[in-house]
């Protein structure tokens, strides 16, 4: 099945930490699609496009600025969709292939806006990973990292509990891209990192049919052989050879109190992706968990007497 010539580009959605790199580095090893890391082209589109209001509803932005000197937001649109797409044109004739990519895993938090730039351009891939598996793996970046990106922090300053800022990204964003994938079905196709990782030959052979190109077992060999074209990105798919389900779960290593805080955030949008529920206890009462805190104290002063 050939491409549709209506949708040039390629663009991978999904929350930070749910498996973009990892698709983003398969599908470059097709050898018709060039896939860069990390580029924030779609993000700063995204921004560029933010507007603000005034008294009176006023809108303060480009659009209306540009607006108020002739220039219809479709001519802006246009002009800045060039912008963005002619990057990844020269970027995929630099490597020799006809299609290009792009897989920036914070424009999931811009998914609006860049729908409203190019939705009616482009396929999109979006990837869906268990939500409390997605918490972890966004605390052990930011412990790397030092800090909280900005769209990030909008969550933690809301949320001081880091697991709880991030189980609610999971679902706002998630419950964002489920709605696009229905608004958009096609050019949008849903993809669990579940599946990816556990079945990838025949998860690629569908995202292949989707987007009109074949696939071959020998491009998934391929994809984590050699760190070529590293850019920003998650860091772990460099360390792995192959495709593996190592990630897959890594939640169930949390304390059962703090699954079920998760869970409390996490379950209405786990069964809407076809994920089990996972277990919610009954909170400790305070006066509870004051004597268990005095026990531990207990426990603790007579470790270091002993």
């Amino acid at each position: 099945m050939a491409p549709n010539p209506k949708y040039e580009g390629i663009i991978i959605i999904g929350t930070p930490r749910s498996g973009t790199t990892l698709l983003r580095r398969i599908l470059n090893a097709h050898p018709n699609i060039a896939c860069p890391g990390e580029t924030n082209l779609f993000s700063a589109c995204a921004r560029f496009l933010h507007s603000e209001s005034i008294a009176e509803n006023v809108d303060i932005g480009v659009l209306s600025g540009l607006g108020y000197a002739g220039f219809s937001e479709n001519d802006i649109l246009q002009n800045l969709r060039e912008f963005a797409f002619n990057f990844h044109r020269e970027h995929a004739r630099k490597q020799g292939k006809p299609r290009w990519a792009e897989k920036t895993a914070f424009d999931s938090f811009h998914l609006d806006a860049i729908e409203r730039l190019c939705g009616e351009q482009s396929y999109f891939l979006c990837v869906q990973r268990h939500g409390l598996d997605v918490a972890c793996s966004l605390q052990e970046l930011c412990d790397k990292n030092g800090g909280y990106l900005s769209e990030l922090h909008q969550y933690i300053k809301r949320y001081p509990r880091p697991l709880e800022a991030f189980s609610h990204i999971w679902v706002d964003l998630t419950e964002a891209i489920h709605h696009f994938v229905k608004r958009n079905p096609k050019n949008a196709l849903l993809i669990r990192y579940e599946d990816l990782t556990a079945e990838p030959l025949a998860t690629m052979q569908t995202i292949a049919e989707f987007i009109g190109e074949d696939w071959e077992p020998q491009w998934l060999d391929s994809a984590l052989q050699k760190p070529d074209n590293l850019g920003l990105g998650d860091w772990k798919t460099y360390g792995k050879s192959q495709v593996d389900t190592t990630s897959v779960g890594r939640w169930q290593h949390l304390s059962k109190a703090t699954i079920s805080m998760l869970g409390k955030i996490c379950n209405p949008t786990l069964k809407i992706c076809g994920y089990p529920l996972v277990d919610i206890i009954d909170e400790r009462s305070s006066e509870e968990a004051n004597r268990r805190y005095e026990l531990g104290l207990m426990i603790n002063a007579m470790r270091e007497a002993s």
